[in-house]
């Protein structure tokens, strides 16, 4: 019943308060600026016409990430009008039947924008917008996508949820700081993306410190026998995406417990329950730490229990921490987040003064053993 109701409430609001698509803030003395948020929420699936057509049963899974980026926007909205914030918020689905998001963008309005908050996870779409933003020299956000799009010379773009390269960096540098003195279990199965990340982390420098363990597909206790000490720590790098991988090589030191493990992992990890186990620790990186700010955190839990009966996602305090940050960052202002958010020009590769764009070097490395977290330390690249 719960489930139900929540969902009818999130469609009511969706369509009361989308719909109307500028939230006015309160006027203040200063210029009004107005911010597009472009979020794929797929409204048009859920009605004919005026009609709602999804019953009373769960809503798409493919709706739910957008619609809870959408409600944290929402939120920080309601967040700003307290502070008198004179501002335009102007949200755009960008899944819509009749409209593509090239027609979309030729709505000269959109031009006079001063911000562009973008929840896309489509390399086409977030180059489209992130053309028109440099067209317009308007600073676009790229909110969850951890991916360049093959954007260059823009430095009007700008990437939250840090690139794979820009992942793998920080893991090698966070190797050679904390291990060392180790010799690390390099982990990986024959591919492509799994050779380029190992590009990344193994160079000239450190590849000593490696140990290479390469397997067709999946993994078994016979392939890391030969390499594991029953009388030291022992430390393994997980150096593919495949989660089912990843998940294997987690679940055969856990069933060894002979031999004390600590498994690095992917970016990939972040969220992952099936590596919540007791005998191995496991470390991993992510730009986002949603306990940082435990007493905000607090605050949007029960008010969002409230509201629609249920636990905001991380999508939706994405949404929320997103357009508070770089709307007060528009005034100069500070705003109360949960991540330490560092942007730094990244330069092209041929032309070193050249920017492509403008990439969060921030991160956060989580140590969890049984699903509970030892630490959470962060560091910029």
């Amino acid at each position: 019943m719960k489930s139900s109701l929540l969902y009818i409430q999130l469609i009511v609001l969706l369509l009361t308060c989308f719909l109307t698509t500028n939230a006015q803030l309160a006027p203040v003395i200063q210029e009004r600026k107005t911010i597009v948020v472009f979020i794929p929420i797929e409204i048009d699936a859920a009605f004919n016409g005026s009609d709602y057509i999804l019953g009373n049963n769960n809503l798409p899974k493919t709706m739910l990430p957008g619609l809870d980026f959408y409600n944290g926007v929402l939120m920080a909205i309601d967040s700003l009008k307290k502070i008198n914030t004179s501002l335009d918020i102007r949200i755009i689905d960008t899944k819509q039947k009749n409209n593509s998001l090239a027609t979309l963008l030729t709505d000269s309005s959109l031009q006079k924008t001063a911000l562009i908050i973008s929840a896309i996870t489509n390399k086409a779409d977030t180059k489209l917008i992130a053309d028109f933003a440099l067209a317009h020299k308007i600073q676009m956000i790229s909110a969850i996508f951890p991916n360049d799009a093959g954007i260059t010379n823009n430095p009007f773009f700008a990437i939250l949820n840090p690139t794979l390269k820009t992942q793998c960096e920080a893991i090698s540098s966070y190797l050679q700081n904390n291990f060392a003195k180790n010799t690390i279990l390099y982990c990986k199965k024959k591919g492509p993306t799994e050779d380029y990340i190992q590009s990344i982390i193994v160079d000239s420098k450190t590849a000593k410190s490696f140990l290479n363990i390469e397997v067709e597909d999946s993994i078994v206790f016979s392939d890391l026998e030969p390499y594991l000490d029953s009388t030291k720590q022992n430390v393994l790098l997980c150096g593919s995406l495949k989660e089912s991988f990843g998940t294997a090589l987690v679940k055969i030191l856990n069933e060894n417990p002979a031999y004390k493990a600590t498994v690095i992992g992917m970016p990939t990890w972040d969220g992952d329950k099936s590596i919540n186990v007791p005998n191995v620790e496991i470390i991993y990186a992510s730009p986002y730490y949603f306990n940082g700010n435990e007493k905000l955190l607090k605050q949007l839990t029960a008010v969002y229990k409230v509201k629609y009966l249920g636990r905001p996602s991380d999508q939706f305090f994405k949404g929320y921490e997103t357009l508070l940050y770089f709307t007060n960052t528009l005034f100069s202002k500070q705003a109360p987040v949960f991540n330490s958010i560092n942007l730094m020009p990244v330069y092209n590769t041929s032309i070193k003064s050249q920017i492509d764009y403008q990439e969060n070097k921030n991160l956060y490395f989580f140590r969890k053993q049984n699903g509970q977290l030892k630490s959470a330390k962060a560091s910029s690249y």
